[in-house]
């Protein structure tokens, strides 16, 4: 370990014999009863879920945040990568980026 002025280094002697309490499973405690679900739906458990869920399994859910696509206006950088670009409400011209100046995206000069 290091000491409070984070450069001299010193060691740390642990009491032996101490026990760390055991982990309890939340889930013991609950008794989660019969389901029963209605038409379609099929019981499913869940990873972190101590009962199971009537799920639809011909309903596909899917993820909410998919990631940049461009559908907000925005668009891949050109010169960086993993680098999304979106309008500005700049009312001047934009400096454009190019391989010279380091810019990833267009930006307004008067910020």
């Amino acid at each position: 370990a290091l000491d409070r002025d984070l450069k001299t280094k010193m060691l740390v002697q642990v009491k032996s014999g101490l026990r760390t309490p055991a982990i309890k499973d939340p889930c013991d405690s609950i008794s989660c009863g019969d389901l029963i679900c209605p038409g379609s739906f099929v019981a499913t458990t869940v990873d972190g879920h101590c009962c199971p869920y009537c799920v639809n399994p011909e309903v596909k859910v899917e993820d909410a945040i998919v990631g940049p696509t461009g559908s907000a206006g925005g668009e891949a950088s050109t010169f960086c990568k993993d680098v999304w670009c979106f309008p500005t409400m700049c009312k001047e011209a934009l400096t454009n980026p190019t391989g010279y100046n380091g810019q990833c995206c267009p930006i307004c000069p008067s910020l």
